[in-house]
């Protein structure tokens, strides 16, 4: 056992820093998972809206309706993979 306590002990250090490296790394990661739910929530919330909108109130021909929904769907699949 050394001289220095246990506050001072540099794998001790080592270990908490290590630690604190990977918490930062994954709490990106979380921040990043978050921000691309937040956008396909959005996406689907104003897909919904649009559907609910035009059952209530048609401005445009049902297949052209089913063709928004099918695009809108699609792109926010597609910026949620980044592509």
């Amino acid at each position: 056992m050394s001289s220095a306590s246990c506050g001072q002990c540099p794998t001790l250090h080592a270990t908490i820093a290590q630690q604190q490296a990977e918490i930062t790394r994954l709490t990106g990661w979380v921040q990043w998972y978050r921000a691309k739910l937040a956008a396909l929530t959005g996406a689907v919330m104003a897909t919904e809206r649009l559907m609910r909108d035009e059952f209530e109130q048609p401005s445009m021909p049902r297949g052209h309706l089913l063709s928004q929904v099918h695009e809108r769907l699609t792109i926010a699949l597609l910026e949620a993979e980044g592509k």
